[in-house]
């Protein structure tokens, strides 16, 4: 586990496969352990107080966490514990951005869409082919851990410019809904 101090109410956790190997449990149960392990490492001080997490997931089972401090210990009546704020996925689109998301083979994008699907996802969704790298983009209008569920990796956010020029279009419109009864 390596942390980085980013100011005295931010740190950021990085975690490698083999670190993450020893966590188990529900979402929050995990983010509570790594946080309790953290505080364990030189410079991190307590947790005490609310913190606010935002947890990414990386290729190789590790992750990226950012927690921040959001208030002073004690402050919220937690009796001195770590109350954990994990940070909501958004239900509609970021001021007309996409998030963009990579699948190494077309099961995991139909696995993603399907699970979606079950949701219910209401957003706007696409699906791509890249036929040099052999990989599938889905775009849509916010984030999800679904898709890191199926082996989607986050792309950065000028993914979408390489898209429009080098895929193929799998489905331009409702790609959750349409791929998403084909897995």
């Amino acid at each position: 586990m390596e942390l980085i101090v980013i100011s005295d109410s931010q740190i950021k956790l990085m975690l490698s496969g083999s670190d993450m190997a020893p966590y188990s449990g529900t979402a929050g149960e995990i983010v509570r352990q790594i946080l309790r392990d953290a505080q364990r490492l030189p410079g991190i001080g307590q947790l005490d107080g609310r913190v606010f997490v935002e947890y990414y997931p990386s290729k190789g089972g590790g992750c990226e966490m950012f927690v921040t401090r959001l208030c002073a210990p004690h402050s919220v009546g937690t009796g001195g514990g770590c109350e954990l704020v994990l940070k909501p996925e958004r239900e509609g689109p970021a001021r007309g951005r996409k998030t963009v998301y990579s699948f190494p083979a077309m099961a995991d994008l139909l696995a993603c869409c399907a699970a979606l699907l079950r949701l219910p996802y209401a957003g706007e969704s696409a699906a791509y082919y890249d036929p040099v790298k052999k990989t599938y983009y889905l775009t849509l209008d916010a984030p999800t851990s679904v898709a890191a569920e199926h082996l989607g990796s986050l792309c950065p956010s000028d993914a979408l410019y390489y898209i429009n020029e080098h895929c193929d279009v799998v489905c331009a419109e409702n790609a959750a809904g349409k791929l998403g009864v084909l897995a």
